[in-house]
């Protein structure tokens, strides 16, 4: 799944970022900081970007950003213009980049990256005057399905108090779905990501579902934005899990962008307005 370049493009700011690979101290509380290339892991894409708001606290709200691109490409950086935009909101947030789905990585091995990644997070609060608990987290396209799954069966420590999709899969069960990504290049992806492989006409491997966010459901109050015309990630993937959480009795909200495609419609001002003000709000109440 592509991620979605216009967010990034609409939400970019100028950034004044450092150059260096590694912290060199802890950033005072009353300072604006960007620390970048930050190891939290042995991999070597095992790297995180921490921005961090000038007059913090542990109240502070504080955002998990994951990349997308098909679990097998992107980057951290990828994600600097929400980082920016968070900034001038006054919320702390951390980029990550994770180790991309071959032979031998699938997901369980993207949820290991993302777990390091947020304890790694949560050590560091002392240092940077910011919070271990009630954290959001928030991906886009396949980030997304990544952000779902590690709040709802990953989060072994109960850090996470909120998750944000933009345009992410959500059931890796529906078989329209795995059709429709094979006919567009996607199954092999799909089928890396989950470390079995689907077959028409054949019973599906239970690591499918293992791999699907909606299978592992847990009221973690969820907002889901996705576009009606998504050529990548069907917006029926955003219905699908609505309606199981609706069930469930789960917190939840889907923002349908009419006419929208993957990228959300963000080309289109209104659209931008609608999709900053409804992650803003998401933040800003499940961050309490």
């Amino acid at each position: 799944m592509k991620y979605i370049t216009l967010i990034l493009a609409g939400w970019l700011f100028v950034s004044s970022a450092c150059t260096k690979n590694e912290t060199p101290a802890p950033p005072a509380s009353t300072e604006e900081a960007k620390m970048l290339n930050i190891s939290y892991g042995a991999d070597a894409r095992n790297k995180m970007d921490v921005y961090l708001p000038k007059n913090r606290t542990a109240a502070t709200p504080f955002v998990i950003l994951i990349h997308g691109g098909a679990w097998t490409a992107g980057n951290k950086e990828d994600m600097h213009g929400f980082q920016d935009l968070l900034l001038t909101r006054g919320f702390a947030s951390m980029s990550m980049s994770y180790r991309f789905v071959n032979a031998t990585v699938h997901y369980e091995q993207l949820m290991e990256d993302v777990h390091k990644a947020v304890t790694y997070c949560a050590s560091k609060s002392g240092e940077w005057n910011t919070r271990s608990t009630k954290i959001i987290i928030s991906g886009a396209s396949a980030g997304g399905h990544m952000a779902l799954l590690y709040g709802y069966k990953y989060d072994t420590d109960n850090r996470i108090s909120g998750i944000i999709s933009l345009a992410g899969p959500t059931d890796l069960t529906d078989l329209p779905m795995l059709n429709y990504a094979a006919s567009i290049g996607l199954g092999g992806v799909i089928n890396a990501l989950a470390g079995a492989t689907y077959v028409p006409g054949q019973p599906l491997d239970p690591k499918f579902a293992a791999a699907s966010p909606l299978k592992q459901a847990k009221n973690i109050p969820s907002l889901l934005m996705h576009g009606t015309v998504d050529m990548t990630v069907p917006y029926s993937q955003a219905e699908l899990l609505k309606n199981h959480l609706t069930q469930l009795g789960y917190t939840h909200k889907l923002v349908t962008i009419a006419g929208a495609g993957h990228d959300l419609g963000l080309a289109v001002p209104a659209n931008l307005v609608l999709v900053e003000g409804e992650f803003r709000n998401w933040v800003e109440t499940y961050s309490r």
